[in-house]
């Protein structure tokens, strides 16, 4: 047993909820909210800034809650739900079964900001300021990846490079040269949330999503494409590999005509396959 307390005897919930959590509650209804805060509750009032979630995790919900058998499915898809809206990270849950959040864990440093010790796993952050609290204990702990979608190989890397930039408080510096030669501004937190993603989970290097970034620019530029991938998903689904240098062939510059004069539109390539898919 630990001699130090880790939990939080209370939480604070925002009156005004964030829209990620109020799209779970419109596609669950109250029982999504509700949901939601008696996870929140297995957090704060367990590790203080995450909990395990598991077949077993479920289980033990489910009976702590007195929730019946039939409620299974449901628990499980408003989980995914928040997952998929990241009200908890998709990452850190794929990798490790924990549910977790940058919020949670900014408010859990802020309620414990007065104890005297508060210990973290570095694995398990999500924050680059961690060392403004001169109180928090950051450890290196041997985590088994659980998910058996991840092989070892993923696991040494996002132990070494995300202990590199993120958890030693070093973020990538040069999100904003990646962003000003990108060709299309839209969705600016996720792209930097995906840039980041790349770079502490890959071995791909700053300079290199930068000249992806600037080769794809000149693509669009040269062959007057109006369909543009959003930066975000340029990055998350690995288009830049396709403009990396010994990858990307420059193209034949396309004659001005009638049908390339008019204004360029921003569209999500992403997006228009899942529309054209779902019709």
């Amino acid at each position: 047993m630990s001699d130090y307390k880790v939990g939080l005897d209370y939480f604070e919930l925002d009156c005004h909820l964030e829209d990620k959590i109020k799209l779970v509650q419109a596609e669950y209804g109250l029982k999504g909210f509700a949901v939601i805060v008696k996870l929140y509750q297995k957090i704060y009032g367990g590790y203080g800034y995450y909990c395990e979630w598991s077949e077993d995790s479920l289980l033990l919900f489910m009976a702590e809650n007195a929730l019946s058998s039939d409620s299974k499915n449901l628990i499980q898809k408003i989980v995914s739900a928040c997952i998929r809206r990241d009200i908890f990270s998709e990452r850190l849950f794929n990798n490790f079964n924990i549910l977790t959040s940058a919020g949670v864990q900014k408010r859990y440093l802020k309620a414990t900001s007065r104890r005297e010790k508060v210990i973290m796993k570095k694995e398990y952050l999500l924050l680059s300021d961690v060392k403004k609290y001169p109180n928090v204990d950051i450890i290196q702990d041997n985590v088994d990846i659980m998910s058996d979608n991840v092989d070892i190989i993923g696991q040494s890397r996002e132990e070494k490079s995300r202990v590199e930039y993120i958890y030693n408080g070093e973020n990538p510096e040069r999100f904003n040269d990646f962003w000003t030669a990108y060709p299309l501004s839209k969705n600016k937190r996720l792209a930097e949330e995906a840039y980041i993603d790349v770079i502490s989970s890959t071995e791909y290097t700053e300079e290199q999503l930068i000249e992806s970034a600037k080769n794809y620019a000149e693509y669009c530029k040269l062959t007057g494409t109006d369909k543009i991938y959003y930066p975000n998903n340029f990055l998350t689904k690995a288009h830049f590999e396709d403009y990396l240098q010994g990858r990307y062939k420059k193209p034949a510059k396309r004659s001005k005509n009638s049908f390339n004069s008019f204004n360029q539109n921003d569209y999500d390539i992403e997006k228009l396959e899942n529309d054209i898919l779902s019709n």
